[in-house]
Formats: C-alpha cells, sequence, structure tokens
C-alpha cells in the first residue's frame, strides 16, 4: 500500500515501511481491489478466520494518495482491502468466493474507470 517516502520523522504508523509480515507465522496476506473498499472491508470482517482487514490505495503512481485525488482518475490507484486471514479456517478461496458475489468488474457503477484486481496471496 501506498506510504510517504522519507519522512521518518513523523508520527504516523500508516507512513511506516509495510513489512509484508503476519502478525504470526501461521496466517497470511490477501489483497482484494473492487472499486470501493469500505463495503468490501465489513463483509471480509465478518467471514470467520479473518484476523484483520486494512484499506489503502496501491498500484497508482501518486505519492501519499487521498481519497479525493484517487476518485479524479488521474492517479491510477486501486482502492484495496488488505485481508489477514487464517488458512486453517478460512482457506483463500472462501474470500474468492465472497469478492466475486460482491463484485462484478462489468457493472457501471464506476466499477469500470477504477481497476478490478487481485493482488494475490502470500500463500
Amino acid at each position: 500500500m501506498a506510504t510517504s517516502g522519507g519522512d521518518e520523522g513523523h508520527n504516523n504508523p500508516a507512513l511506516d515501511p509495510d513489512l509484508d509480515i503476519p502478525d504470526t507465522p501461521d496466517l497470511q496476506f490477501a489483497e482484494f481491489g473492487s472499486g470501493c473498499f469500505w463495503g468490501a472491508e465489513l463483509a471480509f470482517q465478518r467471514i470467520e478466520g479473518v484476523v484483520k482487514t486494512q484499506v489503502g490505495y496501491t498500484q497508482g503512481h501518486t505519492p501519499d494518495p487521498n481519497y479525493k485525488l484517487v476518485c479524479t482518475g488521474t492517479t491510477n490507484h486501486v482502492e484495496v482491502v488488505r485481508v489477514q486471514f487464517d488458512p486453517k479456517v478460512c482457506p483463500y478461496e472462501n474470500l474468492l468466493v465472497l469478492f466475486w458475489s460482491r463484485h462484478d468488474p462489468t457493472s457501471i457503477n464506476r466499477q469500470v474507470r477504477k481497476s478490478t484486481e487481485i493482488i494475490g496471496s502470500n500463500g
């Protein structure tokens, strides 16, 4: 996810480098881009085996993107939900089923303008 570059004197942990390390070794990450992350995040939070969710922007070319900038369609960012999950309780396939049940990349509600991506899983 996007971070601030080089401002080490800040007090905002969201701007720290993302180490891509799950909270425990038995957990995995998956990241889903669906055009708008708020509804998707809530849906993922309700799945048994999902330990944590985070939202943000990825794949764009503007440092420190915000909602207003991303909505202009000029930054090439995707709104994403990062899911930390226990694959013994919630297989990755369960996350995919939820994602595709809630997201239609052919819909006209601004999903076409905002890229649809499944960034992947580290497992």
